[in-house]
């Protein structure tokens, strides 16, 4: 298990940067534009041959969720923002669930992805990227019966653009649960393990030097 530790801290963090940019989107309409092209990225990544080729090759990538990892663990605030972050991850782990069991879901997600990704390979356009995921989100994944609540400034939510760029974080957040389970990750290893993963956690931060 300790082994598996900074695997599952990455994993983590991929949960956590994915939440903690639609809270941004939700509530002020921006939110890191590098640290959302990893995250939208993320999902194109079907046969990665590590963890972090799915997040652009660099621990850098994942820094606002390994910042927001450790916050939340630390138990460093108990805000409305903390409450609302929790829900959305524990929503994500419900559809996560609820995916893992629907083999046809799975299998047209697979295709679908495949396909978005070839095309995005020939021209490289983040904004089509993000209206082709999205709309997969809601064509498979909102089908799926679970549809996370999002709270934030009415404006803001009703713009069509910041919709698609929270689909696609909610989907890339379900991604990071998937890589985080393989990697054995599971709700009590988040209590037995705490101390080890927020170690990491800070170690990683530490190398990268914020």
């Amino acid at each position: 298990m300790i082994k598996k530790i900074h695997l599952i801290t990455l994993s983590l963090a991929g949960i956590f940067q994915s939440a903690y940019l639609v809270q941004e989107l939700a509530h002020s309409g921006k939110c890191d534009s590098n640290a959302f092209s990893i995250c939208l990225k993320s999902i194109l990544e079907m046969n990665p041959t590590s963890i972090i080729t799915i997040y652009g090759n660099h621990e850098k990538n994942l820094i606002i969720g390994l910042k927001i990892l450790v916050s939340t663990l630390t138990f460093s605030t108990f805000s409305y923002s903390y409450f609302e972050l929790i829900k959305y991850i524990f929503n994500m782990m419900i559809i996560e669930r609820k995916l893992k069991n629907n083999r046809i879901a799975i299998y047209s997600l697979k295709n679908k992805i495949s396909v978005i990704s070839n095309e995005y390979r020939l021209n490289c356009n983040i904004e089509n990227l993000t209206s082709k995921i999205a709309r997969l989100y809601l064509e498979i994944i909102s089908s799926l019966g679970s549809r996370i609540l999002v709270n934030g400034v009415k404006n803001f939510l009703q713009d069509l653009r910041i919709q698609e760029k929270i689909r696609c974080l909610l989907f890339s957040g379900i991604r990071a649960i998937v890589l985080w389970k393989q990697f054995g990750g599971s709700k009590l290893q988040l209590i037995y393990f705490r101390y080890f993963i927020i170690k990491k956690a800070k170690k990683i931060l530490y190398t990268l030097k914020v």
